[in-house]
């Protein structure tokens, strides 16, 4: 039968850097973790990179003395790692679409004269182009009013629709329906993976993981 920890030993083992308690730790979360990374758009290695700077977090946190829980250690983890993951799409997602196709200052032409673009640019434009035009019409042209940075009130009566407020609703929802699109679509990967190497921590002392086997997870546990 397992043994199992409560929440203070786990962070005072975390603190002594005890490989029972880490090892422990891994198990209990980790496949929380893989769950949360895997439903929105992370790959594998996403997931390990998301877990162990998740896990530095802790451990910094840790080391005040005044750090003290106000949920569960489980909710606290996974919402470090939340944040953690979803900062990182929206870095991706900018670096692949710093400025929108549709609103773009170079302008791409098809027609032969001039193509202010690389091939990966136009990549990129042909992959948004082929999501954006599967959106709802309503997705559409509230997005392409927003890039072209149209004031809400104006959105919102372009669309026959005396609320602001659910102008903003709807924009945000038809943005995360895209960027969700775009980020599943196999074709995105290389953009994606092109960045998803300098998201990591830069190393200093270890936390030492031990013998355990541990599918999937660094062994050593880096902290700055």
């Amino acid at each position: 039968m397992m043994v199992r920890y409560s929440d203070d030993a786990i962070l005072k083992g975390l603190y002594h850097k005890k490989s029972r308690y880490i090892e422990y730790f891994y198990k209990e979360y980790f496949p929380v973790i893989r769950s949360l990374v895997e439903k929105n758009s992370g790959t594998k290695s996403d997931v390990e990179d998301v877990f162990q700077d998740a896990l530095l977090v802790l451990y910094k946190k840790c080391q005040n003395h005044d750090f003290k829980l106000t949920c569960s250690l489980k909710t606290y983890f996974y919402s470090i790692s939340r944040n953690i993951w979803f900062q990182r799409l929206d870095r991706r997602w900018r670096l692949c679409y710093q400025s929108d196709p549709e609103v773009n200052e170079k302008f791409v032409s098809y027609g032969g004269e001039t193509v202010d673009a690389n091939e990966s640019d136009l990549a990129r434009q042909r992959l948004f182009q082929e999501h954006f035009f599967r959106l709802p019409a309503d997705c559409q042209r509230i997005l392409r009013l927003f890039f072209s940075k149209t004031p809400m009130s104006e959105i919102a009566e372009s669309i026959h629709s005396s609320s602001v407020k659910y102008v903003k609703t709807r924009k945000y929802l038809c943005k995360n329906m895209l960027r969700k699109r775009i980020l599943n679509d196999p074709a995105c990967r290389p953009y994606i993976y092109q960045q998803g190497r300098q998201d990591n921590v830069s190393t200093g002392a270890s936390i030492h993981v031990g013998g355990a086997k541990q599918p999937g997870l660094v062994k050593e546990i880096t902290l700055k």
